[in-house]
């Protein structure tokens, strides 16, 4: 009778490795990284891991749903503070940051595309490494900020 090897050997053999072969049917996943189009998308192979510890500083196919809630929080409330400002400098304010201040003295759409875009990215930025806690710490501050930020543009305009 022939020498069979045992399957442990192989740990990606199935049970009866040298009669029935790999019954694998899908392609692996991990042949090729997730691509930045892919990050957001609504279906994946993996959103989160199986064992407790394994999602420490490691990167998903999808991110969690509190991770994909404040980066569309974030930039929803970076479009709503673009708006405000708007309104507020119309009735006599003052852009206070330097850059958008910049960007607003060359016209009110450049300043609003720069606004949204930067806040996006770096709110898109930081959503692709939610499972990093500096990364999860930094898009609940950034949401946070958003918020005393609206909260403060509701006090000028009682005012």
């Amino acid at each position: 009778m022939p020498d069979v090897c045992p399957s442990s050997a192989y740990p990606n053999s199935s049970p009866g490795w040298p009669f029935f072969g790999d019954r694998r049917v899908l392609p692996d996943r991990r042949d090729h990284p997730t691509r930045l189009r892919e990050v957001f998308r609504l279906a994946g192979q993996r959103a989160g891991f199986r064992r407790r510890r394994e999602g420490h500083n490691q990167y998903v196919d999808r991110p969690s749903p509190r991770i994909l809630c404040l980066t569309l929080l974030i930039v929803l409330f970076s479009s709503l503070d673009a708006y405000l400002t708007l309104l507020h400098i119309q009735d006599g304010g003052y852009e206070v940051n330097p850059l958008m201040h910049l960007a607003l003295l060359t016209g009110v759409p450049t300043f609003t595309i720069i606004k949204i875009c930067l806040s996006g990215a770096g709110a898109l930025f930081l959503a692709t490494h939610g499972n990093f806690p500096l990364s999860r710490f930094a898009l609940g501050f950034g949401a946070l900020a958003y918020t005393i930020l609206l909260g403060y543009h509701g006090v000028l305009f009682l005012l």
